[in-house]
């Protein structure tokens, strides 16, 4: 199976990262052929796209993505003198065809530096942004500015979010996932943005520890997934549901009238004798 959507190429695109970065990123011996990243080019406006062809030599190849404005006015993408719609229908392409000597096969995808907890539910207002809903556990990919950071959720869709919205954890659940490379310059933390928030019901320090599974945890806020992702659980405050395992994404695997799916663990608090 290819291991990325096209159309969340955001999410493995590095602004600002070099030419010389991105080869020795993916040069490095273990990095597996058709690993590739997206990047922007010498020329403003235009990207590059960075890819493992070979594992002599260590191979990596370059390879520019141009505007490609059409004499109806339209825009589009070209790469060498193969033009395409977006930029999505060009990567496409390459997961069946071969660029030099390896097709695109897997996305290199940008670590993170913490992470984060919604404390308010947030819609979107471009296409850039990134909702999610109160509670919901978030990767913070980057601290683009003090307003804005940019974000990975735990279906893997990137964005931005309002830093105001969130929370940034601590302690067992912010170190669930540990990303390769999350020390690199071009992807480090602006620092102490997270400073400026007020204590809420998500911060981690009151989240139940985690308890000998399978055991019996009641629901604290409602919950509607994606509709189009059936491993989710809807589920309402108040609800009681069993969870039967931990995830490795910050999030619980649970059963409620017959149905299983995942529900984050900011959603749950579980049920003691004290209770």
């Amino acid at each position: 199976m290819n291991g990325f959507d096209p159309f969340e190429w955001r999410s493995f695109y590095f602004p600002g990262m070099s030419r010389e970065d991105a080869h020795k990123l993916l040069g490095e011996p273990g990095v597996s052929i058709g690993t590739f990243l997206m990047r922007d080019s010498s020329r403003p406006g235009e990207y590059s796209l960075t890819v493992r062809e070979a594992d002599e030599g260590n191979t990596v190849c370059h390879y520019l993505i141009e505007r490609d404005v059409k004499e109806d006015g339209t825009n589009g993408v070209k790469i060498a003198n193969q033009s395409f719609p977006d930029i999505p229908a060009l990567l496409n392409h390459f997961k069946m065809r071969v660029l030099t000597e390896a097709s695109l096969l897997s996305a290199y995808k940008k670590p993170m530096v913490e992470v984060a907890v919604g404390t308010f539910k947030f819609t979107g207002e471009r296409e850039t942004d990134l909702p999610f809903e109160q509670g919901e556990r978030l990767e913070i990919l980057s601290k683009t500015n003090n307003d804005w950071w940019e974000a990975r959720n735990a279906l893997g869709t990137s964005g931005l979010v309002p830093a105001n919205y969130v929370q940034v954890q601590t302690g067992e659940f912010a170190n669930d996932r540990t990303s390769k490379g999350a020390s690199q310059s071009s992807i480090g933390s602006s620092g102490n943005g997270a400073e400026r928030f007020s204590s809420t019901s998500t911060n981690s320090d009151n989240v139940d520890p985690h308890p000998r599974l399978p055991a019996v945890a009641k629901v604290t806020f409602d919950r509607v997934p994606n509709a189009y992702d059936p491993t989710q659980l809807r589920v309402k405050k108040g609800q009681t549901v069993r969870v039967t395992q931990k995830l490795t994404n910050g999030m619980y695997k649970a059963e409620l009238d017959g149905q299983t799916g995942s529900v984050p663990f900011t959603y749950l608090r579980f049920i003691t004798a004290h209770d």
